[in-house]
């Protein structure tokens, strides 16, 4: 088949969980002996050969905070015109902007393009409040695309009840081998733990502050505990978390590492006693899925997507996050859970069971599914 796979952004230019999803869901398509063609905004107009994968690039334009009118809304406009001119079979939008542009470019042209939809966050009816027209926009890509797919339980369950549609679970695959190859560390003896947070520093859903008051906790119980911090950091943000109370005099033992290098996560993970994702409103969380893969237990919140990856004590613990508004304030519950991973320890069955769940996401397993979605989707369109 003759497939076109769109998001407003892409890999390298962004790098957040669906250009992730953007490049590997392209590459496996290819994989599989289609022709995939993906569209999205870059810094100037552009096609690029990724392995055998064709990027056409949009230049950005109307670069701007403002929900009302910005640069997805042009990505959007010009993404219909080049649909339009397209042989594809099928497009597999991972964005409701560009969802709509391929619903606009099948009635124009005229068409039996098969279009889907790929929710990769949780939308609400709260959030198209300040935005009649993305709400318009949102509310056309679920009634009239072949198929609307979410990441997770909660996913399909706000959509149901905010929405009134029906939609399709699958999880967001992950490439695995890196992670896999991550030699197991000898077991720790407990007495120096290594505390790992992955994800965006500067976004306070994602609970860093929180993470940093527990490590206060932490410290009473491990001395030598370590607490690193991957991601995006402003040097706002990370003044700011240093200023909580008694994080000063623990600096030499917090490290901030940064985006850094892709190559550079398995061995963080692999170092680290417990991986923690205190966020919130979380769509999935695929750091979550890599650091099973390397063989170290998770803490999370019981909230969104998070809930769906860990499903028993082997591969981590849950966490209750309220109360919270943008960010958890339950520290207490988070620092329990902590040390409750901590204290059972990286051991060889704990390692297993990491690894094993950690399968369950992998794109041997999932990567059927989104095919089988396409095929899908194209057959009933051509009979419709």
């Amino acid at each position: 088949m003759n497939i076109v796979v769109t998001n407003p952004f892409a890999w390298p230019h962004v790098r957040r969980g669906a250009e992730r999803l953007l490049n590997d869901l392209a590459n496996y398509l290819g994989g599989q002996g289609h022709r995939v063609t993906v569209y999205a905004m870059g810094p100037t107009d552009a096609t690029e050969d990724r392995e055998g994968v064709r990027y056409v690039f949009i230049k950005e334009r109307m670069r701007s905070r403002r929900r009302q009118f910005n640069s997805l809304h042009y990505f959007a406009w010009r993404l219909q015109h080049h649909l339009e001119r397209s042989d594809a079979d099928a497009v597999f939008a991972l964005n409701y902007f560009d969802a709509y542009a391929a619903l606009r470019a099948r009635r124009r042209s005229g068409r039996r393009l098969a279009v889907l939809f790929q929710a990769v966050g949780i939308p609400t009816r709260r959030y198209f409040r300040a935005v009649p027209l993305d709400a318009w926009f949102f509310r056309t890509a679920l009634r009239d695309c072949d198929a609307t797919i979410v990441l997770s339980r909660f996913a399909h369950d706000r959509i149901a009840e905010d929405f009134g549609r029906d939609t399709q679970v699958i999880p967001p695959p992950v490439v695995l081998d890196a992670f896999e190859r991550v030699a197991d560390e000898p077991a720790a003896d407990g007495t120096a733990p290594s505390v790992l947070f992955v994800g965006d520093v500067d976004e306070p859903r994602k609970g860093a502050r929180a993470l940093c008051l527990a490590f206060v906790e932490i410290k009473r119980t491990w001395p030598t505990a370590q607490l690193t911090l991957a991601g995006r950091v402003s040097d706002a943000t990370h003044e700011a978390l240093l200023k909580l109370p008694g994080l000063d005099a623990l600096r030499d033992d917090i490290r901030f590492v940064g985006v850094g290098d892709v190559q550079d996560l398995p061995a963080l993970y692999g170092a680290a006693s417990v991986t923690v994702l205190p966020a919130v409103w979380e769509a999935f969380g695929l750091v979550l899925v890599e650091s099973l893969a390397s063989g170290t237990p998770l803490v999370g919140a019981r909230h969104a997507g998070i809930v769906d990856v860990i499903d028993s004590d082997l591969v981590g613990r849950l966490f209750d996050p309220e109360p919270f508004a943008q960010e958890t304030a339950n520290i207490a519950g988070l620092t329990a859970a902590i040390r409750d991973v901590i204290a059972r320890g990286k051991t060889p069955e704990v390692r297993a069971a990491c690894r094993e769940r950690a399968g369950w996401f992998s794109w041997q397993r999932l990567g059927p599914l989104y095919e089988d979605a396409i095929h899908a989707a194209v057959a009933n369109r051509a009979i419709a």
